[in-house]
This record gives structure tokens, sequence and C-alpha cells, in this order.
């Protein structure tokens, strides 16, 4: 028998805090902010197994999320639902394709609208090679750094995120003890439909393509134009001297942020700062006002940024501050 604290852990972030969705996925830092409008919450579930963990988080609202995946682990990541194709890394990657990550490798995603379900598998490269010269018969083509997205068959993805569901729905139930063969068990059906779902797809990344040095080069801009605007968060958007930075015109800056955030630059800097200004409230100091919050990241309008604040977070930000 062993304890159910260690291997099952679910928690329920009810209304956005980025700050305790930093930690969403096992020992990573995944910086989070809210683009839609209205109330979120979030489910978040992790299963630790002898060899390796899962990690699922259930959205009610779209994000984007910027951080990297541990240094000892290789990172297998899907969508189990998004209503729309989200955007990975420069790619639209559908429901239930499996990214593959090398250790220590970078994402940065955006769902569409709508509820969104994501899981990711860690696991030692060692293990997960093993594992798949038991069950294939040969190892994985698993990238010494960057990442892929499996061309998942269609039947291979739909049986993943059935195991994925049913493997959690199964954990949520476990009592306070439970049986290591329960556990062995599971273990073994999950990590099974990763891969086959992984390696029913025997080409492995070649080498780059114009297409995708393309999107390298896009992604590459893009976090170039994010790194200057968040710098930028107590000041009014220019968006003359970010198409200078970056050495392209204001037309392609539009388009670019388009496709990777749905987004205008300036509504994206809008909403940065709307999350910056939601931080500092649930992180300010005795005596601190919203008054002083907002004024320090350069909103004028007090009345417009409140009525603004509520629209993106379902509150007041004399709300959030209480809290």
């Amino acid at each position: 028998m062993v304890d159910l604290s260690v291997l099952y852990q679910r928690s329920v972030v009810d209304g956005f805090d980025a700050q305790a969705l930093l930690g969403a996925v096992r020992d990573t830092r995944f910086e989070q902010r809210l683009l839609g409008a209205g109330h979120f919450r979030a489910c978040l579930q992790r299963v630790v197994f002898p060899h390796f963990s899962l990690d699922s988080g259930a959205y009610s609202l779209p994000i984007f999320a910027s951080g990297s995946f541990g240094k000892g682990v290789v990172s297998l990541a899907l969508a189990l639902s998004c209503r729309d194709p989200m955007w990975a890394n420069g790619k639209l990657v559908e429901a239930g394709q499996v990214m593959v990550f090398a250790e220590d490798s970078e994402l940065n995603v955006r769902p569409g609208p709508g509820d969104w379900r994501w899981a990711v598998l860690l696991i030692e490269r060692e293990r997960l090679q093993q594992a798949a010269e038991g069950r294939l018969g040969r190892p994985l083509a698993i990238p010494i750094s960057g990442w892929y997205c499996n061309d998942t068959p269609p039947s291979a993805s739909d049986a993943l995120c059935r195991t994925v569901r049913a493997v959690l729905d199964d954990a949520s139930r476990w009592g306070p003890t439970v049986d290591d063969g329960r556990v062995a068990a599971q273990g073994s059906l999950l990590l099974g439909a990763f891969l086959d779902a992984v390696g029913g797809d025997r080409s492995a990344p070649g080498l780059q393509t114009r297409g995708e040095w393309m999107v390298r080069r896009r992604d590459e801009t893009i976090r170039k134009a994010e790194c200057f605007l968040k710098a930028q968060l107590d000041r009014p958007f220019d968006s003359r001297s970010l198409a200078t930075l970056l050495g392209i015109g204001e037309r392609r800056v539009e388009r670019l942020f388009h496709e990777a955030y749905g987004l205008s630059p300036s509504r994206w800097h809008h909403i940065a700062r709307l999350n910056a200004a939601r931080l500092a409230l649930l992180q300010a100091e005795d005596g601190e006002r919203v008054t002083d919050i907002a004024s320090r990241l350069g909103f004028g309008h007090l009345s417009r940024f409140s009525s603004e604040y509520r629209q993106i977070f379902g509150e007041y930000p004399r709300d959030t501050l209480r809290a």
C-alpha cells in the first residue's frame, strides 16, 4: 500500500491567479496571462508514478503560457480538448496531437476560445526509451534539443485522450491508501498509450525545411517583441518603436501578433498591463491602494481601468486587493 497524498493531487484556482498557476506542470514555472474576458476557473491534477508523472489542467478561459520544461526530463504534451487548434511555438496543433519536447525545451502556447484541457507527461529519456524498446521494439526519435509535433494517427490520438482521462478519473477515486499493483497498472496503461501515439509515426524529425525555418524566425520575432513590450508596461503602447526594434513594418507586426495571439500588439500590451496590475494587487503591501498600483502601471483613468479590469477578470480591482 502507498500513501495517496504522494501520488495524486488536485487543486482548483477560482479566479485568475498567475502565481497559483506557475507550477501547473511539475518542477517547472510557466508564466500565464489571461486573454479572455469573464470569470476564470482552472482545475489542476497531478499523478506521480514511480518513474514518471502526469499533469493535467482544465481552463475555462484562454490564456497565454510561456516557460520551459525541466532539464532532466523529456516532455510529451497534448491538448485533450480544444474547440479550435491551439498555437504552440509558432505552429497550429490539433487536439490529440502529441508534442515531443527534449529536455529544457521552451513552450509558448495559446489555445483558442472555449474550454481547454491539456496534459503533460514528464519522464527521463532513458526510461522512455527503455519502455519504447519493450513495447515497440525500437527507440523513439526524440530530438536532442527543441521539439516536434508528432503526426499522430487519429485512432491512436483518440485512444490516448481516452486513456489519459480514464487514468485521471481512476486516480481521483483512490482511497487514503492504494494498492501498488493498481498504481503500476494505471501507469503502464498510460505510458503505453503515449508510446502508441508517438511510435505510430515512424518518420523521425528530419532536416529543417524552409517552412519550419520561417516558423522559427517568426517565433523568435514574437519573443523579441514580447520582451520589449514587457519592459514597457508602465508606458503607452508605441507601435513605431516596436516595429523599429524588430526591423519590420508596423503592418507586418500586426499580422504576426494576430497569428500568434489572436490579438493586435496594442491589445496584447494592454492585456499584459492588466495582468501585471492583477499580480500587483494580489501581492500588495499593507496600505497600498488601487490608485497607487494603477498609477504605477500608467493607468491614468481609474474608472476606465476598473471597468476594463472587471471585463477581463470578472471582479473589480478593489475586490482583488481585499482578497
